[in-house]
């Protein structure tokens, strides 16, 4: 009976070392803290083996960390840890979920009937780490417009958006439009007086331009009226006229002087 409880006792203690030499072959050292990692874009991805597995710090320093094929664009990749050959891989994702923040320059604007206006040029400060685009959007229809114009007078409530690279949408802001009438006249340049000799020849139209603040250059709308002679020596006048498409007209008038050569 006795030999056959120290038997038992023996072969226990067989099983229990067999279970130990099992475990230590086949349980490893470090463990991953989970299989995926998740990063916010424009966040710095973490180099420390720690941040990525529990073990000993006596084993840490054998262990390696490999993150070559993960990007810190929007994305999943494939990393590892690899320890005496053993290799295991979890997933890095990276992820945009926040909406960009921004500020109005101011709540209101004052433009011209025909002028055009960019939602981004109402926008102060954008705070996200991908590109965006800032258009004006329009809950009825749904359509996005980056930049608007006006066929009428009057004031107009607007709604901004700023979306980033990754589609987060910033809160809807609203401004105010005041859309007013056009009363700037054209500007010209290149009219100064000048002086001719008798019989030369000049060019009334050359270095002259007329400037609309809202349609640019309209220098081909311009109307000369002259009555120069070039053959008679003597003072004369060439008045230039142009008008905008709102109907405002300029008038200048330059004084031509044709003189005697004495030669």
């Amino acid at each position: 009976m006795q030999n056959k409880i120290i038997v038992g006792i023996l072969t226990g203690f067989i099983f229990v070392d067999a279970l130990l030499i099992y475990l230590a072959l086949t349980i490893s050292p470090i463990k991953l803290k989970r299989n995926s990692f998740r990063y916010e874009y424009g966040e710095e991805i973490s180099t420390d083996i720690r941040f990525y597995v529990n073990a000993n710090e006596s084993v840490l320093d054998s262990v390696k960390l490999n993150l070559s094929g993960v990007s810190p664009e929007v994305g999943v990749y494939q990393a590892s840890i690899e320890y005496f050959g053993e290799i295991q891989t979890f997933e890095i994702i990276v992820e945009d979920t926040i909406k960009p923040k921004v500020q109005l320059k101011k709540v209101q604007w004052n433009i011209q009937l025909g002028e055009s206006i960019k939602a981004a040029d109402l926008i102060k400060d954008i705070d996200d780490f991908s590109t965006t685009t800032v258009y004006f959007y329009d809950n009825e229809t749904q359509q996005k417009f980056e930049e608007k114009s006006y066929t009428s007078a009057g004031s107009y409530i607007e709604r901004i958006i700023v979306e980033d690279f990754h589609h987060n949408q910033s809160a809807s802001l609203r401004v105010k439009i005041v859309v007013e009438t056009n009363k700037i006249p054209p500007t010209f340049k290149g009219i100064e007086d000048m002086v001719i000799h008798v019989g030369e020849d000049y060019d009334l139209m050359k270095d002259v331009k007329a400037i609309d603040d809202i349609e640019g250059d309209i220098t081909d709308r311009i109307i000369v009226e002259a009555s120069v002679n070039s053959h008679i020596p003597g003072e004369y006048k060439v008045t230039y006229r142009v008008s905008d498409n709102m109907g405002n007209v300029s008038k200048k008038v330059r004084k031509v002087t044709v003189i005697k050569d004495d030669n």
